[in-house]
């Protein structure tokens, strides 16, 4: 998920937040709070880790990195992990789940996740997906007659042949598509004959490692319709792009950030203050206000303005597809080779 460039909204989200967070002690600091580098350090830095500071006492340490450098720390830790908490997306979080990394949270501990959309609540509560970034197909309109209206399209409308842009297998995107193609056209989102017997028939496609690397090619035109979450087609159309984003009629996809407590984690109580944080509603908004993303506490308000531009809010958050990974991880590696030698 790469998140948006326009300035971070200022709001008074510490405010909001403290009215239903315990403070801890300020002695409770040496809790680790990994993010990513760019925009999502400057967001954490600026704003929300000072709200969380001033909600409850907590002065974490911040560790920027990308999602492996996290999961390779947690690995190596053993029983003295760095991280009480751990964030990335869920199809990463259910590898180190199945190793027996994690454990659940304690919902008297969480009070906002009281108001979180079930279906990002894992069994157990043993996984939160606190941010969410819906994915749907974003075009050229400026080189597209037919508005696409669903996933079939990219079959079914010729002017798409071989000018569709997908994201390459150690993308969560690829992964994401690839299931959804199982769902529709096979016996379901782990039936991969299907879903890679249906995806070689849209080749030549171009292929992204990451967002930004297929919203460039859009840009260019290298391809005129790609999956992509709704931040980044919103940062293409701030830069004034002629890109539209529809949600297809069958459901959308979406980036989720798995929030997982550590189980062998030193701070626990921090770290469920943290991830309550991250879930208050005020919180969610301004997410929503800075980055596009979708709040997954239904308590959330978003205005009309904004649903103009991310509509997958609220009673919509149900078209998302939350596919359950437990199924998928001892496969993992099978598909990523195969994809890499089948979609060449």
């Amino acid at each position: 998920m790469k998140l948006t460039r326009r300035e971070f909204a200022v709001a008074a989200t510490a405010v909001f937040a403290s009215m239903t967070l315990p403070r801890l002690a300020a002695a409770q600091s040496s809790l680790v709070v990994p993010t990513y580098g760019g925009l999502w350090a400057k967001f954490w830095q600026d704003k929300l880790l000072p709200g969380l500071t001033s909600a409850t006492g907590i002065q974490p340490q911040l560790d920027v990195g990308l999602g492996k450098d996290f999961v390779a720390k947690i690995r190596a830790g053993g029983d003295r992990s760095p991280y009480s908490i751990f964030m990335g997306n869920e199809n990463i979080a259910a590898m180190l789940r199945a190793e027996g990394f994690f454990e659940p949270f304690d919902l008297a501990k969480l009070p906002n996740a009281q108001n979180v959309f079930p279906q990002f609540v894992n069994k157990d509560a043993n996984g939160i997906r606190a941010i969410v970034s819906p994915i749907g197909l974003a075009y050229r309109t400026d080189m597209v007659k037919t508005a696409p209206t669903s996933w079939h399209d990219l079959w079914e409308n010729p002017e798409f042949k071989g000018r569709t842009g997908l994201y390459q297998i150690g993308n969560t995107g690829a992964v994401l598509f690839l299931r959804l193609v199982g769902e529709l056209f096979g016996s379901g989102p782990d039936d991969f004959d299907a879903a890679f017997a249906k995806i070689k028939e849209l080749l030549p496609f171009m292929q992204a490692s990451w967002s930004g690397e297929l919203s460039t090619a859009l840009m260019r035109g290298d391809c005129v319709i790609a999956p992509v979450d709704w931040t980044e087609a919103m940062v293409l159309q701030d830069k004034g792009a002629p890109i539209a984003i529809v949600a297809p009629k069958e459901g959308v996809l979406a980036f989720e950030q798995s929030f997982n407590l550590v189980k062998t984690g030193a701070e626990k109580d921090a770290a469920h203050a943290y991830l309550n944080y991250v879930l208050d509603p005020q919180v969610q908004q301004d997410m929503a206000k800075a980055f596009y993303t979708s709040p997954s506490n239904k308590a959330s308000a978003v205005d009309v303005d904004m649903q103009k531009r991310t509509p997958i809010v609220g009673e919509r958050m149900a078209e998302i597809k939350s596919y359950n990974w437990n199924s998928y991880v001892d496969n993992a590696a099978d598909i990523a080779d195969r994809w890499n030698r089948e979609m060449a």
